[in-house]
């Protein structure tokens, strides 16, 4: 969708006859983000919306020039505007906008998806009681909405793992295996067809950007499933330590430090609590500093991006439906690892409590300093 908010703005603005400054006044803004409005550097936030179109005395789909169908780039600053009122807004505020855009989108299905994992991403930040059981139903159902209506096979596709993803929190681990099968399935990536026929036709860069994509996405799926697999390997501490070596490997191979730094700590702390499990102390203390290294070294908030040698990817990232940013806020993602170390009663039989008690002290300052930065 072509959002033409901006001229909008400016036009109703200017019949009904007055300036930036009182519209900023009556709707509790800056005249400077009027401007920004009007000149299309930024939208408003979403729930000004209703009281902009009262103002002015039209619906919200007339400021919006509405389309049943938003287009990636709308979906994006959707879902980075959502993100940010969690911030601003009463949590009961934001949900009834979530709800208010996908009964106004229902139709697309793209948008319907993004607005499914937005609820589960943040179920812990919206309201009521028993949240995770919550909203991960709500999103269920969408999902299933999706797999049912659309046509895209691939949306279809995506929709069907979305389901089993919820299914699984829900812990309707039956339905998991129905929806997904209790067998791997063979891989046919398709991605060095796509760039074998760019390549026939004398696209090399098109076909090198295509399979740098694909590279950069596997390369964090695998490093996830280390994650996975080291939840399994407790029992088996020779295994175990060996995954935690080809992780770090793996990660340092491909700078996961600069590259994807939260995928990262996410690897590191699977091996803490792992080694922790294993009564392991110094394998432990070792992957936690490991992890306090990274955190520290870690500039927040966090957009997926390329490097050096992914240098080829920004127009792959653009073009997905939330484009570079993280599904959930990454200073909300660093608050929670952590919070996930701290005082964890996993520690507390430790010898080495000194050791121990100076990384906590690091990772609050690191917290502290988050939190100071955000207000």
């Amino acid at each position: 969708m072509d959002m033409n908010i901006g001229p909008i703005i400016m036009e109703k603005r200017k019949e009904k006859q007055v300036t930036q400054q009182e519209l900023a006044n009556f709707v509790g803004v800056s005249k400077a983000s009027v401007s920004k409005w009007e000149t299309g550097q930024t939208y408003p936030d979403i729930t000004l919306l209703p009281l902009l179109a009262a103002y002015f005395d039209i619906t919200i789909d007339s400021l919006l020039t509405y389309e049943p169908q938003l287009d990636n780039h709308e979906i994006q600053r959707i879902y980075t505007m959502l993100k940010e009122s969690l911030e601003t807004k009463s949590a009961d505020d934001v949900l009834a906008t979530i709800r208010s855009f996908v009964r106004r989108y229902y139709s697309c299905y793209p948008f319907v998806l993004q607005m499914g994992m937005f609820l589960v991403n943040h179920a812990d930040m919206l309201p009521g009681e028993e949240k995770i059981q919550t909203y991960n139903k709500e999103a269920q159902e969408l999902f299933i909405n999706v797999r049912t209506q659309a046509k895209d096979p691939e949306m279809i596709t995506q929709a069907l793992k979305y389901e089993a993803y919820t299914s699984l929190t829900l812990q309707d681990f039956d339905q998991v295996l129905t929806i997904l099968g209790d067998q791997v399935p063979v891989l046919f990536p398709i991605e060095s067809l796509i760039a074998a026929a760019q390549q026939q036709k004398g696209d090399d860069q098109r076909a090198i950007g295509t399979l740098q994509s694909a590279i950069y996405q596997y390369t964090t799926v695998f490093l996830s499933f280390f994650s996975n697999y080291l939840q399994l390997l407790i029992h088996d501490p020779k295994k175990f330590s060996e995954t935690v070596s080809r992780g770090n490997e793996f990660a340092a191979i491909f700078n996961f430090k600069q590259l994807h730094p939260v995928a990262l700590m996410n690897f590191q702390l699977s091996a803490v609590f792992g080694y922790a499990q294993m009564n392991d102390e110094e394998g432990a203390l070792r992957e936690l500093s490991a992890f306090l290294t990274i955190m520290k070294q870690t500039d927040f908030p966090v957009d997926l991006h390329g490097d050096d040698y992914f240098d080829r990817v920004e127009e792959w990232l653009e073009q997905l439906e939330i484009g570079n940013q993280l599904p959930r806020d990454s200073r909300k993602v660093k608050e929670s690892l952590i919070d996930i170390v701290v005082d964890n009663p996993t520690f507390v039989n430790f010898k080495n409590q000194e050791q121990l008690q100076m990384i906590y002290i690091e990772l609050r300052a690191v917290r502290e300093r988050g939190t100071t930065e955000n207000e």
